[in-house]
């Protein structure tokens, strides 16, 4: 049965997008203990279309009661928001743009693994008895499998009696009263934790109580190497208070597992799970750029004119800068870049191929460091959650992508490959083909 809610007394509603083909946001009531936890941009678990839950995304909060039957959002998914004000906007004009739904849009925009569906899943009823009496062959191995499980999903039933069509036995089981079916939001995005290991208290923080390790392990060989092998690898590491992975000591003292499980046991070892970016760093050293030839001293000053001199409205900043391949387009696109992140803003840079990101991220990083993250379609889904997250959080200044389309970035620089522009507005991706890009300097 649809669960509706009579007007709430604080009268607060979300106006929320769903990652469907449907043509407006829907209207949700914010219940009171949510009140203080929803605000735009971030997600919600709603139901739509039935008991179907789905992630949607809060594109703004009102007070105007609806004149139709309305649902209440049931929980706030995210503390932080996945998509900043500027973003929802440029959400709005892609729509408007496009003749599409706000609903496409986040579907093409946002990254899988924040796109978050419900699933059907099978639970013992609680009015069944454990009777197996009247079931067929078919049906007692889904009963006998959900008395293991606990739950299972459609497609768990599928693979239980290898077979594509299930609906008709899953419908016997509910008209015997023996499962029943529920709805729960799968998270699909998981971090990435890797297996590591430290001393225990008191030798984590006091190095003069090692001794007192040792004679623990003074009769055991394998324990006394690992102790060694760790110690050795701590003063080698970076990094003293992030643990050591253990696979590394397993490489390095040549022990495995019930080594260190039984020093933990003594308790001269913790051994615990560290979660860890899939987004590598740079660890090289970073290097001044080549000097500017004049050339493209003189267009980078025309640049500057242009931005500075440029009027409001549409198509302010947006240059274009001509040159051929090996001109040295890119070096100058490298010093405003490093001018606009020495102001505190973000820099979307965009290739027109993904076969040049590996050659033109190496040479960023050699200048910018590990203010560079990649975007693109070969990247992982959760590769593309923690690149989001990070630029969304402001912890990286400058990102790479291939395409701009579903970027969030809050960018007062954009430089694209082959079709440079320079433009905080979201209409800048439309510039070029509608003649608003002014060509300022050749190379």
């Amino acid at each position: 049965m649809e669960n509706y809610h009579p007007t709430p007394a604080h009268g607060i509603f979300a106006e929320v997008i769903l990652p469907l083909a449907v043509p407006k946001p829907y209207t949700y009531a914010v219940p009171e203990e949510l009140v203080a936890a929803v605000r735009p941009g971030l997600r919600v678990e709603v139901e739509f279309g039935g008991a179907k839950r789905y992630a949607g995304l809060v594109n703004r909060l009102h007070h105007d009661t609806p004149t139709h039957k309305f649902k209440s959002i049931l929980s706030v998914i995210d503390e932080v928001p996945v998509l900043n004000e500027r973003s929802l906007q440029f959400w709005q004009w892609l729509a408007e743009y496009y003749c599409c739904s706000l609903g496409e849009v986040m579907e093409a925009a946002l990254p899988a693994n924040l796109k978050l569906a419900s699933e059907r899943r099978l639970v013992l009823s609680p009015l069944y008895d454990g009777d197996f009496v009247g079931l067929t062959d078919k049906e007692y191995l889904i009963t006998e499998a959900l008395s293991i499980q606990e739950t299972i999903t459609i497609d768990d039933v599928r693979k239980i009696l290898n077979q594509k069509t299930i609906y008709h036995i899953i419908k016997s089981l509910l008209d015997k009263k023996v499962v029943y079916l529920f709805e729960e939001l799968e998270e699909k995005y998981a971090p990435k934790k890797v297996a590591c290991v430290r001393l225990a208290e008191p030798y984590h923080s006091d190095s003069k109580q090692l001794a007192g390790a040792f004679d623990l392990v003074a009769k055991a060989q394998r324990q006394t190497e690992a102790l060694m092998a760790f110690i050795q690898l701590v003063r080698e590491t970076k990094h003293k208070d992030a643990g050591i992975l253990r696979s590394e000591l397993y490489k390095k003292a040549s022990v495995d597992s019930t080594v260190l499980n039984s020093m933990a046991k003594k308790g001269i070892f913790q051994l615990y799970e560290r979660e860890v970016s899939r987004i590598g760093g740079y660890e090289d050293e970073v290097t001044e750029a080549d000097e500017l030839a004049p050339q493209q001293t003189r267009a980078l000053q025309e640049i500057r004119t242009h931005f500075t001199a440029s009027p409001l409205g549409e198509g302010k900043g947006t240059v274009l800068l001509h040159g051929v391949t090996g001109s040295g387009k890119t070096r100058v696109y490298l010093e405003l870049m490093q001018e606009a992140l020495a102001r505190g803003e973000q820099v979307l840079y965009l290739l027109p191929e993904v076969a040049l990101t590996t050659q033109i991220i190496r040479r960023l990083q050699k200048t910018l460091g590990d203010a560079v993250v990649v975007y693109h379609h070969r990247i992982t889904n959760n590769e593309r959650v923690e690149v989001w997250q990070k630029v969304g959080r402001s912890e990286k200044s400058s990102t790479v992508r291939q395409l701009a389309v579903g970027s969030q970035l809050d960018s007062q620089l954009v430089a694209a490959e082959a079709a440079p522009v320079h433009c905080p507005s979201p209409q800048a991706a439309n510039l070029y083909s509608r003649g608003k890009v002014r060509p300022v300097s050749t190379l």
